[in-house]
């Protein structure tokens, strides 16, 4: 057999596979929060037929391509005004803490779509995503808890206390609190995760990550200080695809389909032709 028949197939699979990815981004052009993913190939492997050598050029013949990486775009998406109380945005860096109450696992996540809910047992509101995680920080206050320093163990459920009649949410994740229409009082703060390599977390779904030893989660520190983000109340963060991109690496990648289409077919008709010397 052709070694190109095989290099043409690996070749159908990669942009097979780029185009999945392509596709997924595409269709996750609308998702709050979301994060494009960017596709590279590498050799395969190499077949040496002859070393490289002082004054004799060495003769090697690649066997093919593969999946470099899928990495994740982190770079933030425009922020669209909502004008909903529960909706927050991250602008720069930095993840919302959400934990699920039932086993409290904790995940990341940019996608601030937020909605009440209150728990029926003690009154108290709790903002949770769409299935039911809930948004974390630390209470306390007047004044406002320093996040400075703490790690996942200080976080806890970002909690409106009963008969709270409204709430805000400042820039630096202080929230605050009216109780029975009084002036309002700082009783938190809203926590953003930040990671040395925010390429390493683990994407689960849902708009959410979780922690790997690749992430390298840093110590918190309070929104806008120190390269963390700032939180933005009513407002939403759009998805970063680009769809003109997005258009125009899905040309790429059937053009590259079709080459190595071609390549099958060419090493076919050549091992035709091969066959045929019988006659």
């Amino acid at each position: 057999m052709l070694p190109s028949m095989y290099s043409g197939v690996s070749g159908l699979l990669t942009h097979q596979e780029r185009m999945n990815v392509i596709g997924n981004d595409v269709a996750n052009v609308n998702t709050v929060g979301y994060k494009q993913s960017d596709v590279s190939f590498k050799e395969a492997y190499v077949q040496t037929l002859r070393s490289p050598a002082p004054g004799t050029p060495g003769q090697q013949v690649g066997l093919g391509v593969q999946m470099g990486q899928i990495a994740k775009d982190f770079t933030g998406g425009a922020l669209m005004q909502t004008g909903t109380a529960s909706n927050f945005a991250v602008s720069g860096n930095g993840f919302f803490v959400v934990s699920d109450p039932s086993s409290t696992q904790q995940y990341f996540s940019r996608a601030g779509d937020f909605v009440l809910d209150v728990d029926e047992a003690t009154n108290q509101t709790y903002l949770i995503t769409s299935e039911g995680r809930r948004l974390q920080g630390v209470m306390g206050g007047p004044p406002a808890p320093d996040l400075t320093g703490m790690t996942m163990a200080n976080m806890q459920d970002i909690v409106l206390p009963a008969n709270t009649t409204a709430y805000s949410v400042g820039m630096d994740g202080t929230l605050y609190v009216s109780i029975n229409g009084a002036a309002p009082v700082a009783s938190g703060r809203i926590a953003l995760a930040n990671f040395d390599n925010p390429g390493g977390l683990l994407a689960v779904g849902s708009n959410l990550y979780q922690e790997t030893a690749a992430a390298s989660i840093r110590a918190f520190t309070n929104p806008g200080e120190t390269g963390t983000g700032q939180v933005f109340q009513g407002y939403l963060e759009n998805s970063n695809v680009d769809l003109a991109n997005e258009f125009t690496d899905m040309i790429i990648t059937q053009r590259g389909f079709q080459a190595n289409s071609r390549t099958i077919t060419t090493s076919d008709e050549m091992l035709q032709e091969l066959l045929s010397l019988k006659r």
